[in-house]
């Protein structure tokens, strides 16, 4: 298996983005691996502002509730011994994603993801699909212990 030297991890404060940091902290082992967290601020927001129906400072407060989600998984990652670096960017998550991990050259991009249905998948899509086709690089999809329990078996 490749030596991940340096990852990158999305992280949006949601459950399943917070377990995914965790579950990925034995692979970052103790500042031997160069760790990068992303948090993104969508452009749905400006896009809405700039067509009337979400104003400017409603944009302001979700680019300031996103920048503090970031610092949070920042500190979450330094009270466990990692030292990892914030990035902020606005637009569309998966190119965001992608990009970053391009201009870092990182070897790992790491998401989290939750369960959804058939409808809910087909119109929001899926930052990690999305991703498949976007990187140069190796894709951990980290999802809850136990999402699929619920799953019939075949």
């Amino acid at each position: 298996m490749e030596n991940f030297e340096k990852i990158l991890l999305a992280y949006d404060g949601s459950e399943c983005g917070r377990i995914a940091l965790r579950r990925t902290l034995p692979l970052l082992g103790s500042g031997e691996v160069e760790v990068h967290l992303l948090a993104v601020v969508p452009l749905t927001g400006a896009v809405a502002a700039a067509e009337g129906f979400y104003t400017e400072s409603m944009y302001e407060a979700e680019r300031e509730r996103i920048e503090q989600i970031l610092a949070e998984g920042v500190n979450l990652l330094k009270d466990r011994g990692v030292d990892a670096e914030g990035h902020l960017r606005a637009g569309e998550p998966a190119h965001q994603i992608a990009k970053l991990a391009d201009d870092l050259a990182v070897n790992l991009v790491v998401v989290g993801h939750q369960r959804r249905g058939v409808l809910a998948r087909w119109w929001q899509g899926s930052v990690g699909a999305s991703l498949l086709d976007r990187l140069s690089c190796s894709l951990l999809v980290v999802q809850a212990p136990g999402d699929g329990d619920d799953v019939a078996a075949p």
